[in-house]
């Protein structure tokens, strides 16, 4: 049986031979003071292609661990169409049972495909993120934020931790570590208590893939 290590080293030695196509950059916004302009330029939006490349480092690694299987997606597996637009989609269904299956798409930024990555969960699949979250010059934090969160949310369903809870409007995603984002959220909700019971709300989660 793979380990979490084993997996971790495997994405990043692939990601390190395609790492010289697509350089890193540090965060042009270290005390987040964005300039009015910024938030309509979209600033060499292949840059952004590194993304792509981790995904197949994700990729990559899932298939020589034989964790899943990997294979083109048609675009009605997404519960609702997402907004980026995609140019091509993985379907990534994993061996273990009760695991929960991945899209990883690729979309379009600027006039630039494959230029982001779309992730999705489930069947039919809900979007849990894109990265990069919306490609203009002031969102831009940097390459190694935009690498991290795309990580941390593919590793949470990978090791089981994700889980996402919706009742009507509101809605609670958990990646792992004790991280949550939500919306629609009331000032009286309890989040930790709604985690703990979860009674009322509908719950897509999964087992460890591993």
């Amino acid at each position: 049986m793979a380990s979490l290590s084993e997996l971790t080293a495997l994405v990043n030695a692939a990601f390190a031979q395609a790492s010289p196509q697509h350089p890193s950059w540090p965060d042009p916004h270290p005390r987040r003071s964005p300039t009015d302009d910024e938030y309509s330029r979209l600033t060499n939006p292949d840059r952004w292609r590194i993304a792509g490349a981790r995904a197949d480092a994700w990729l990559s690694a899932i298939t020589q661990l034989e964790l899943a299987a990997v294979g083109p997606a048609n675009p009605d597996l997404w519960a609702t169409p997402p907004g980026p637009v995609l140019t091509r989609t993985d379907l990534v269904v994993p061996h273990a049972r009760g695991a929960l299956p991945m899209l990883i798409a690729r979309g379009r930024l600027g006039d630039i495909p494959d230029a982001g990555v779309t992730v999705g969960v489930g069947d039919p699949a809900a979007l849990v993120v894109s990265v990069p979250d919306c490609g203009r010059d002031a969102c831009d934090s940097g390459s190694r934020d935009a690498l991290d969160e795309l990580d941390a949310h593919i590793l949470g369903v990978l090791t089981g931790a994700f889980r996402r809870l919706t009742n009507r409007t509101r809605e609670i995603t958990v990646i792992g570590d004790g991280g949550w984002s939500g919306s629609g959220l009331h000032r009286r909700d309890d989040v930790t208590a709604i985690l703990a019971n979860s009674a009322g709300w509908s719950e897509l989660s999964g087992t460890i893939w591993l």
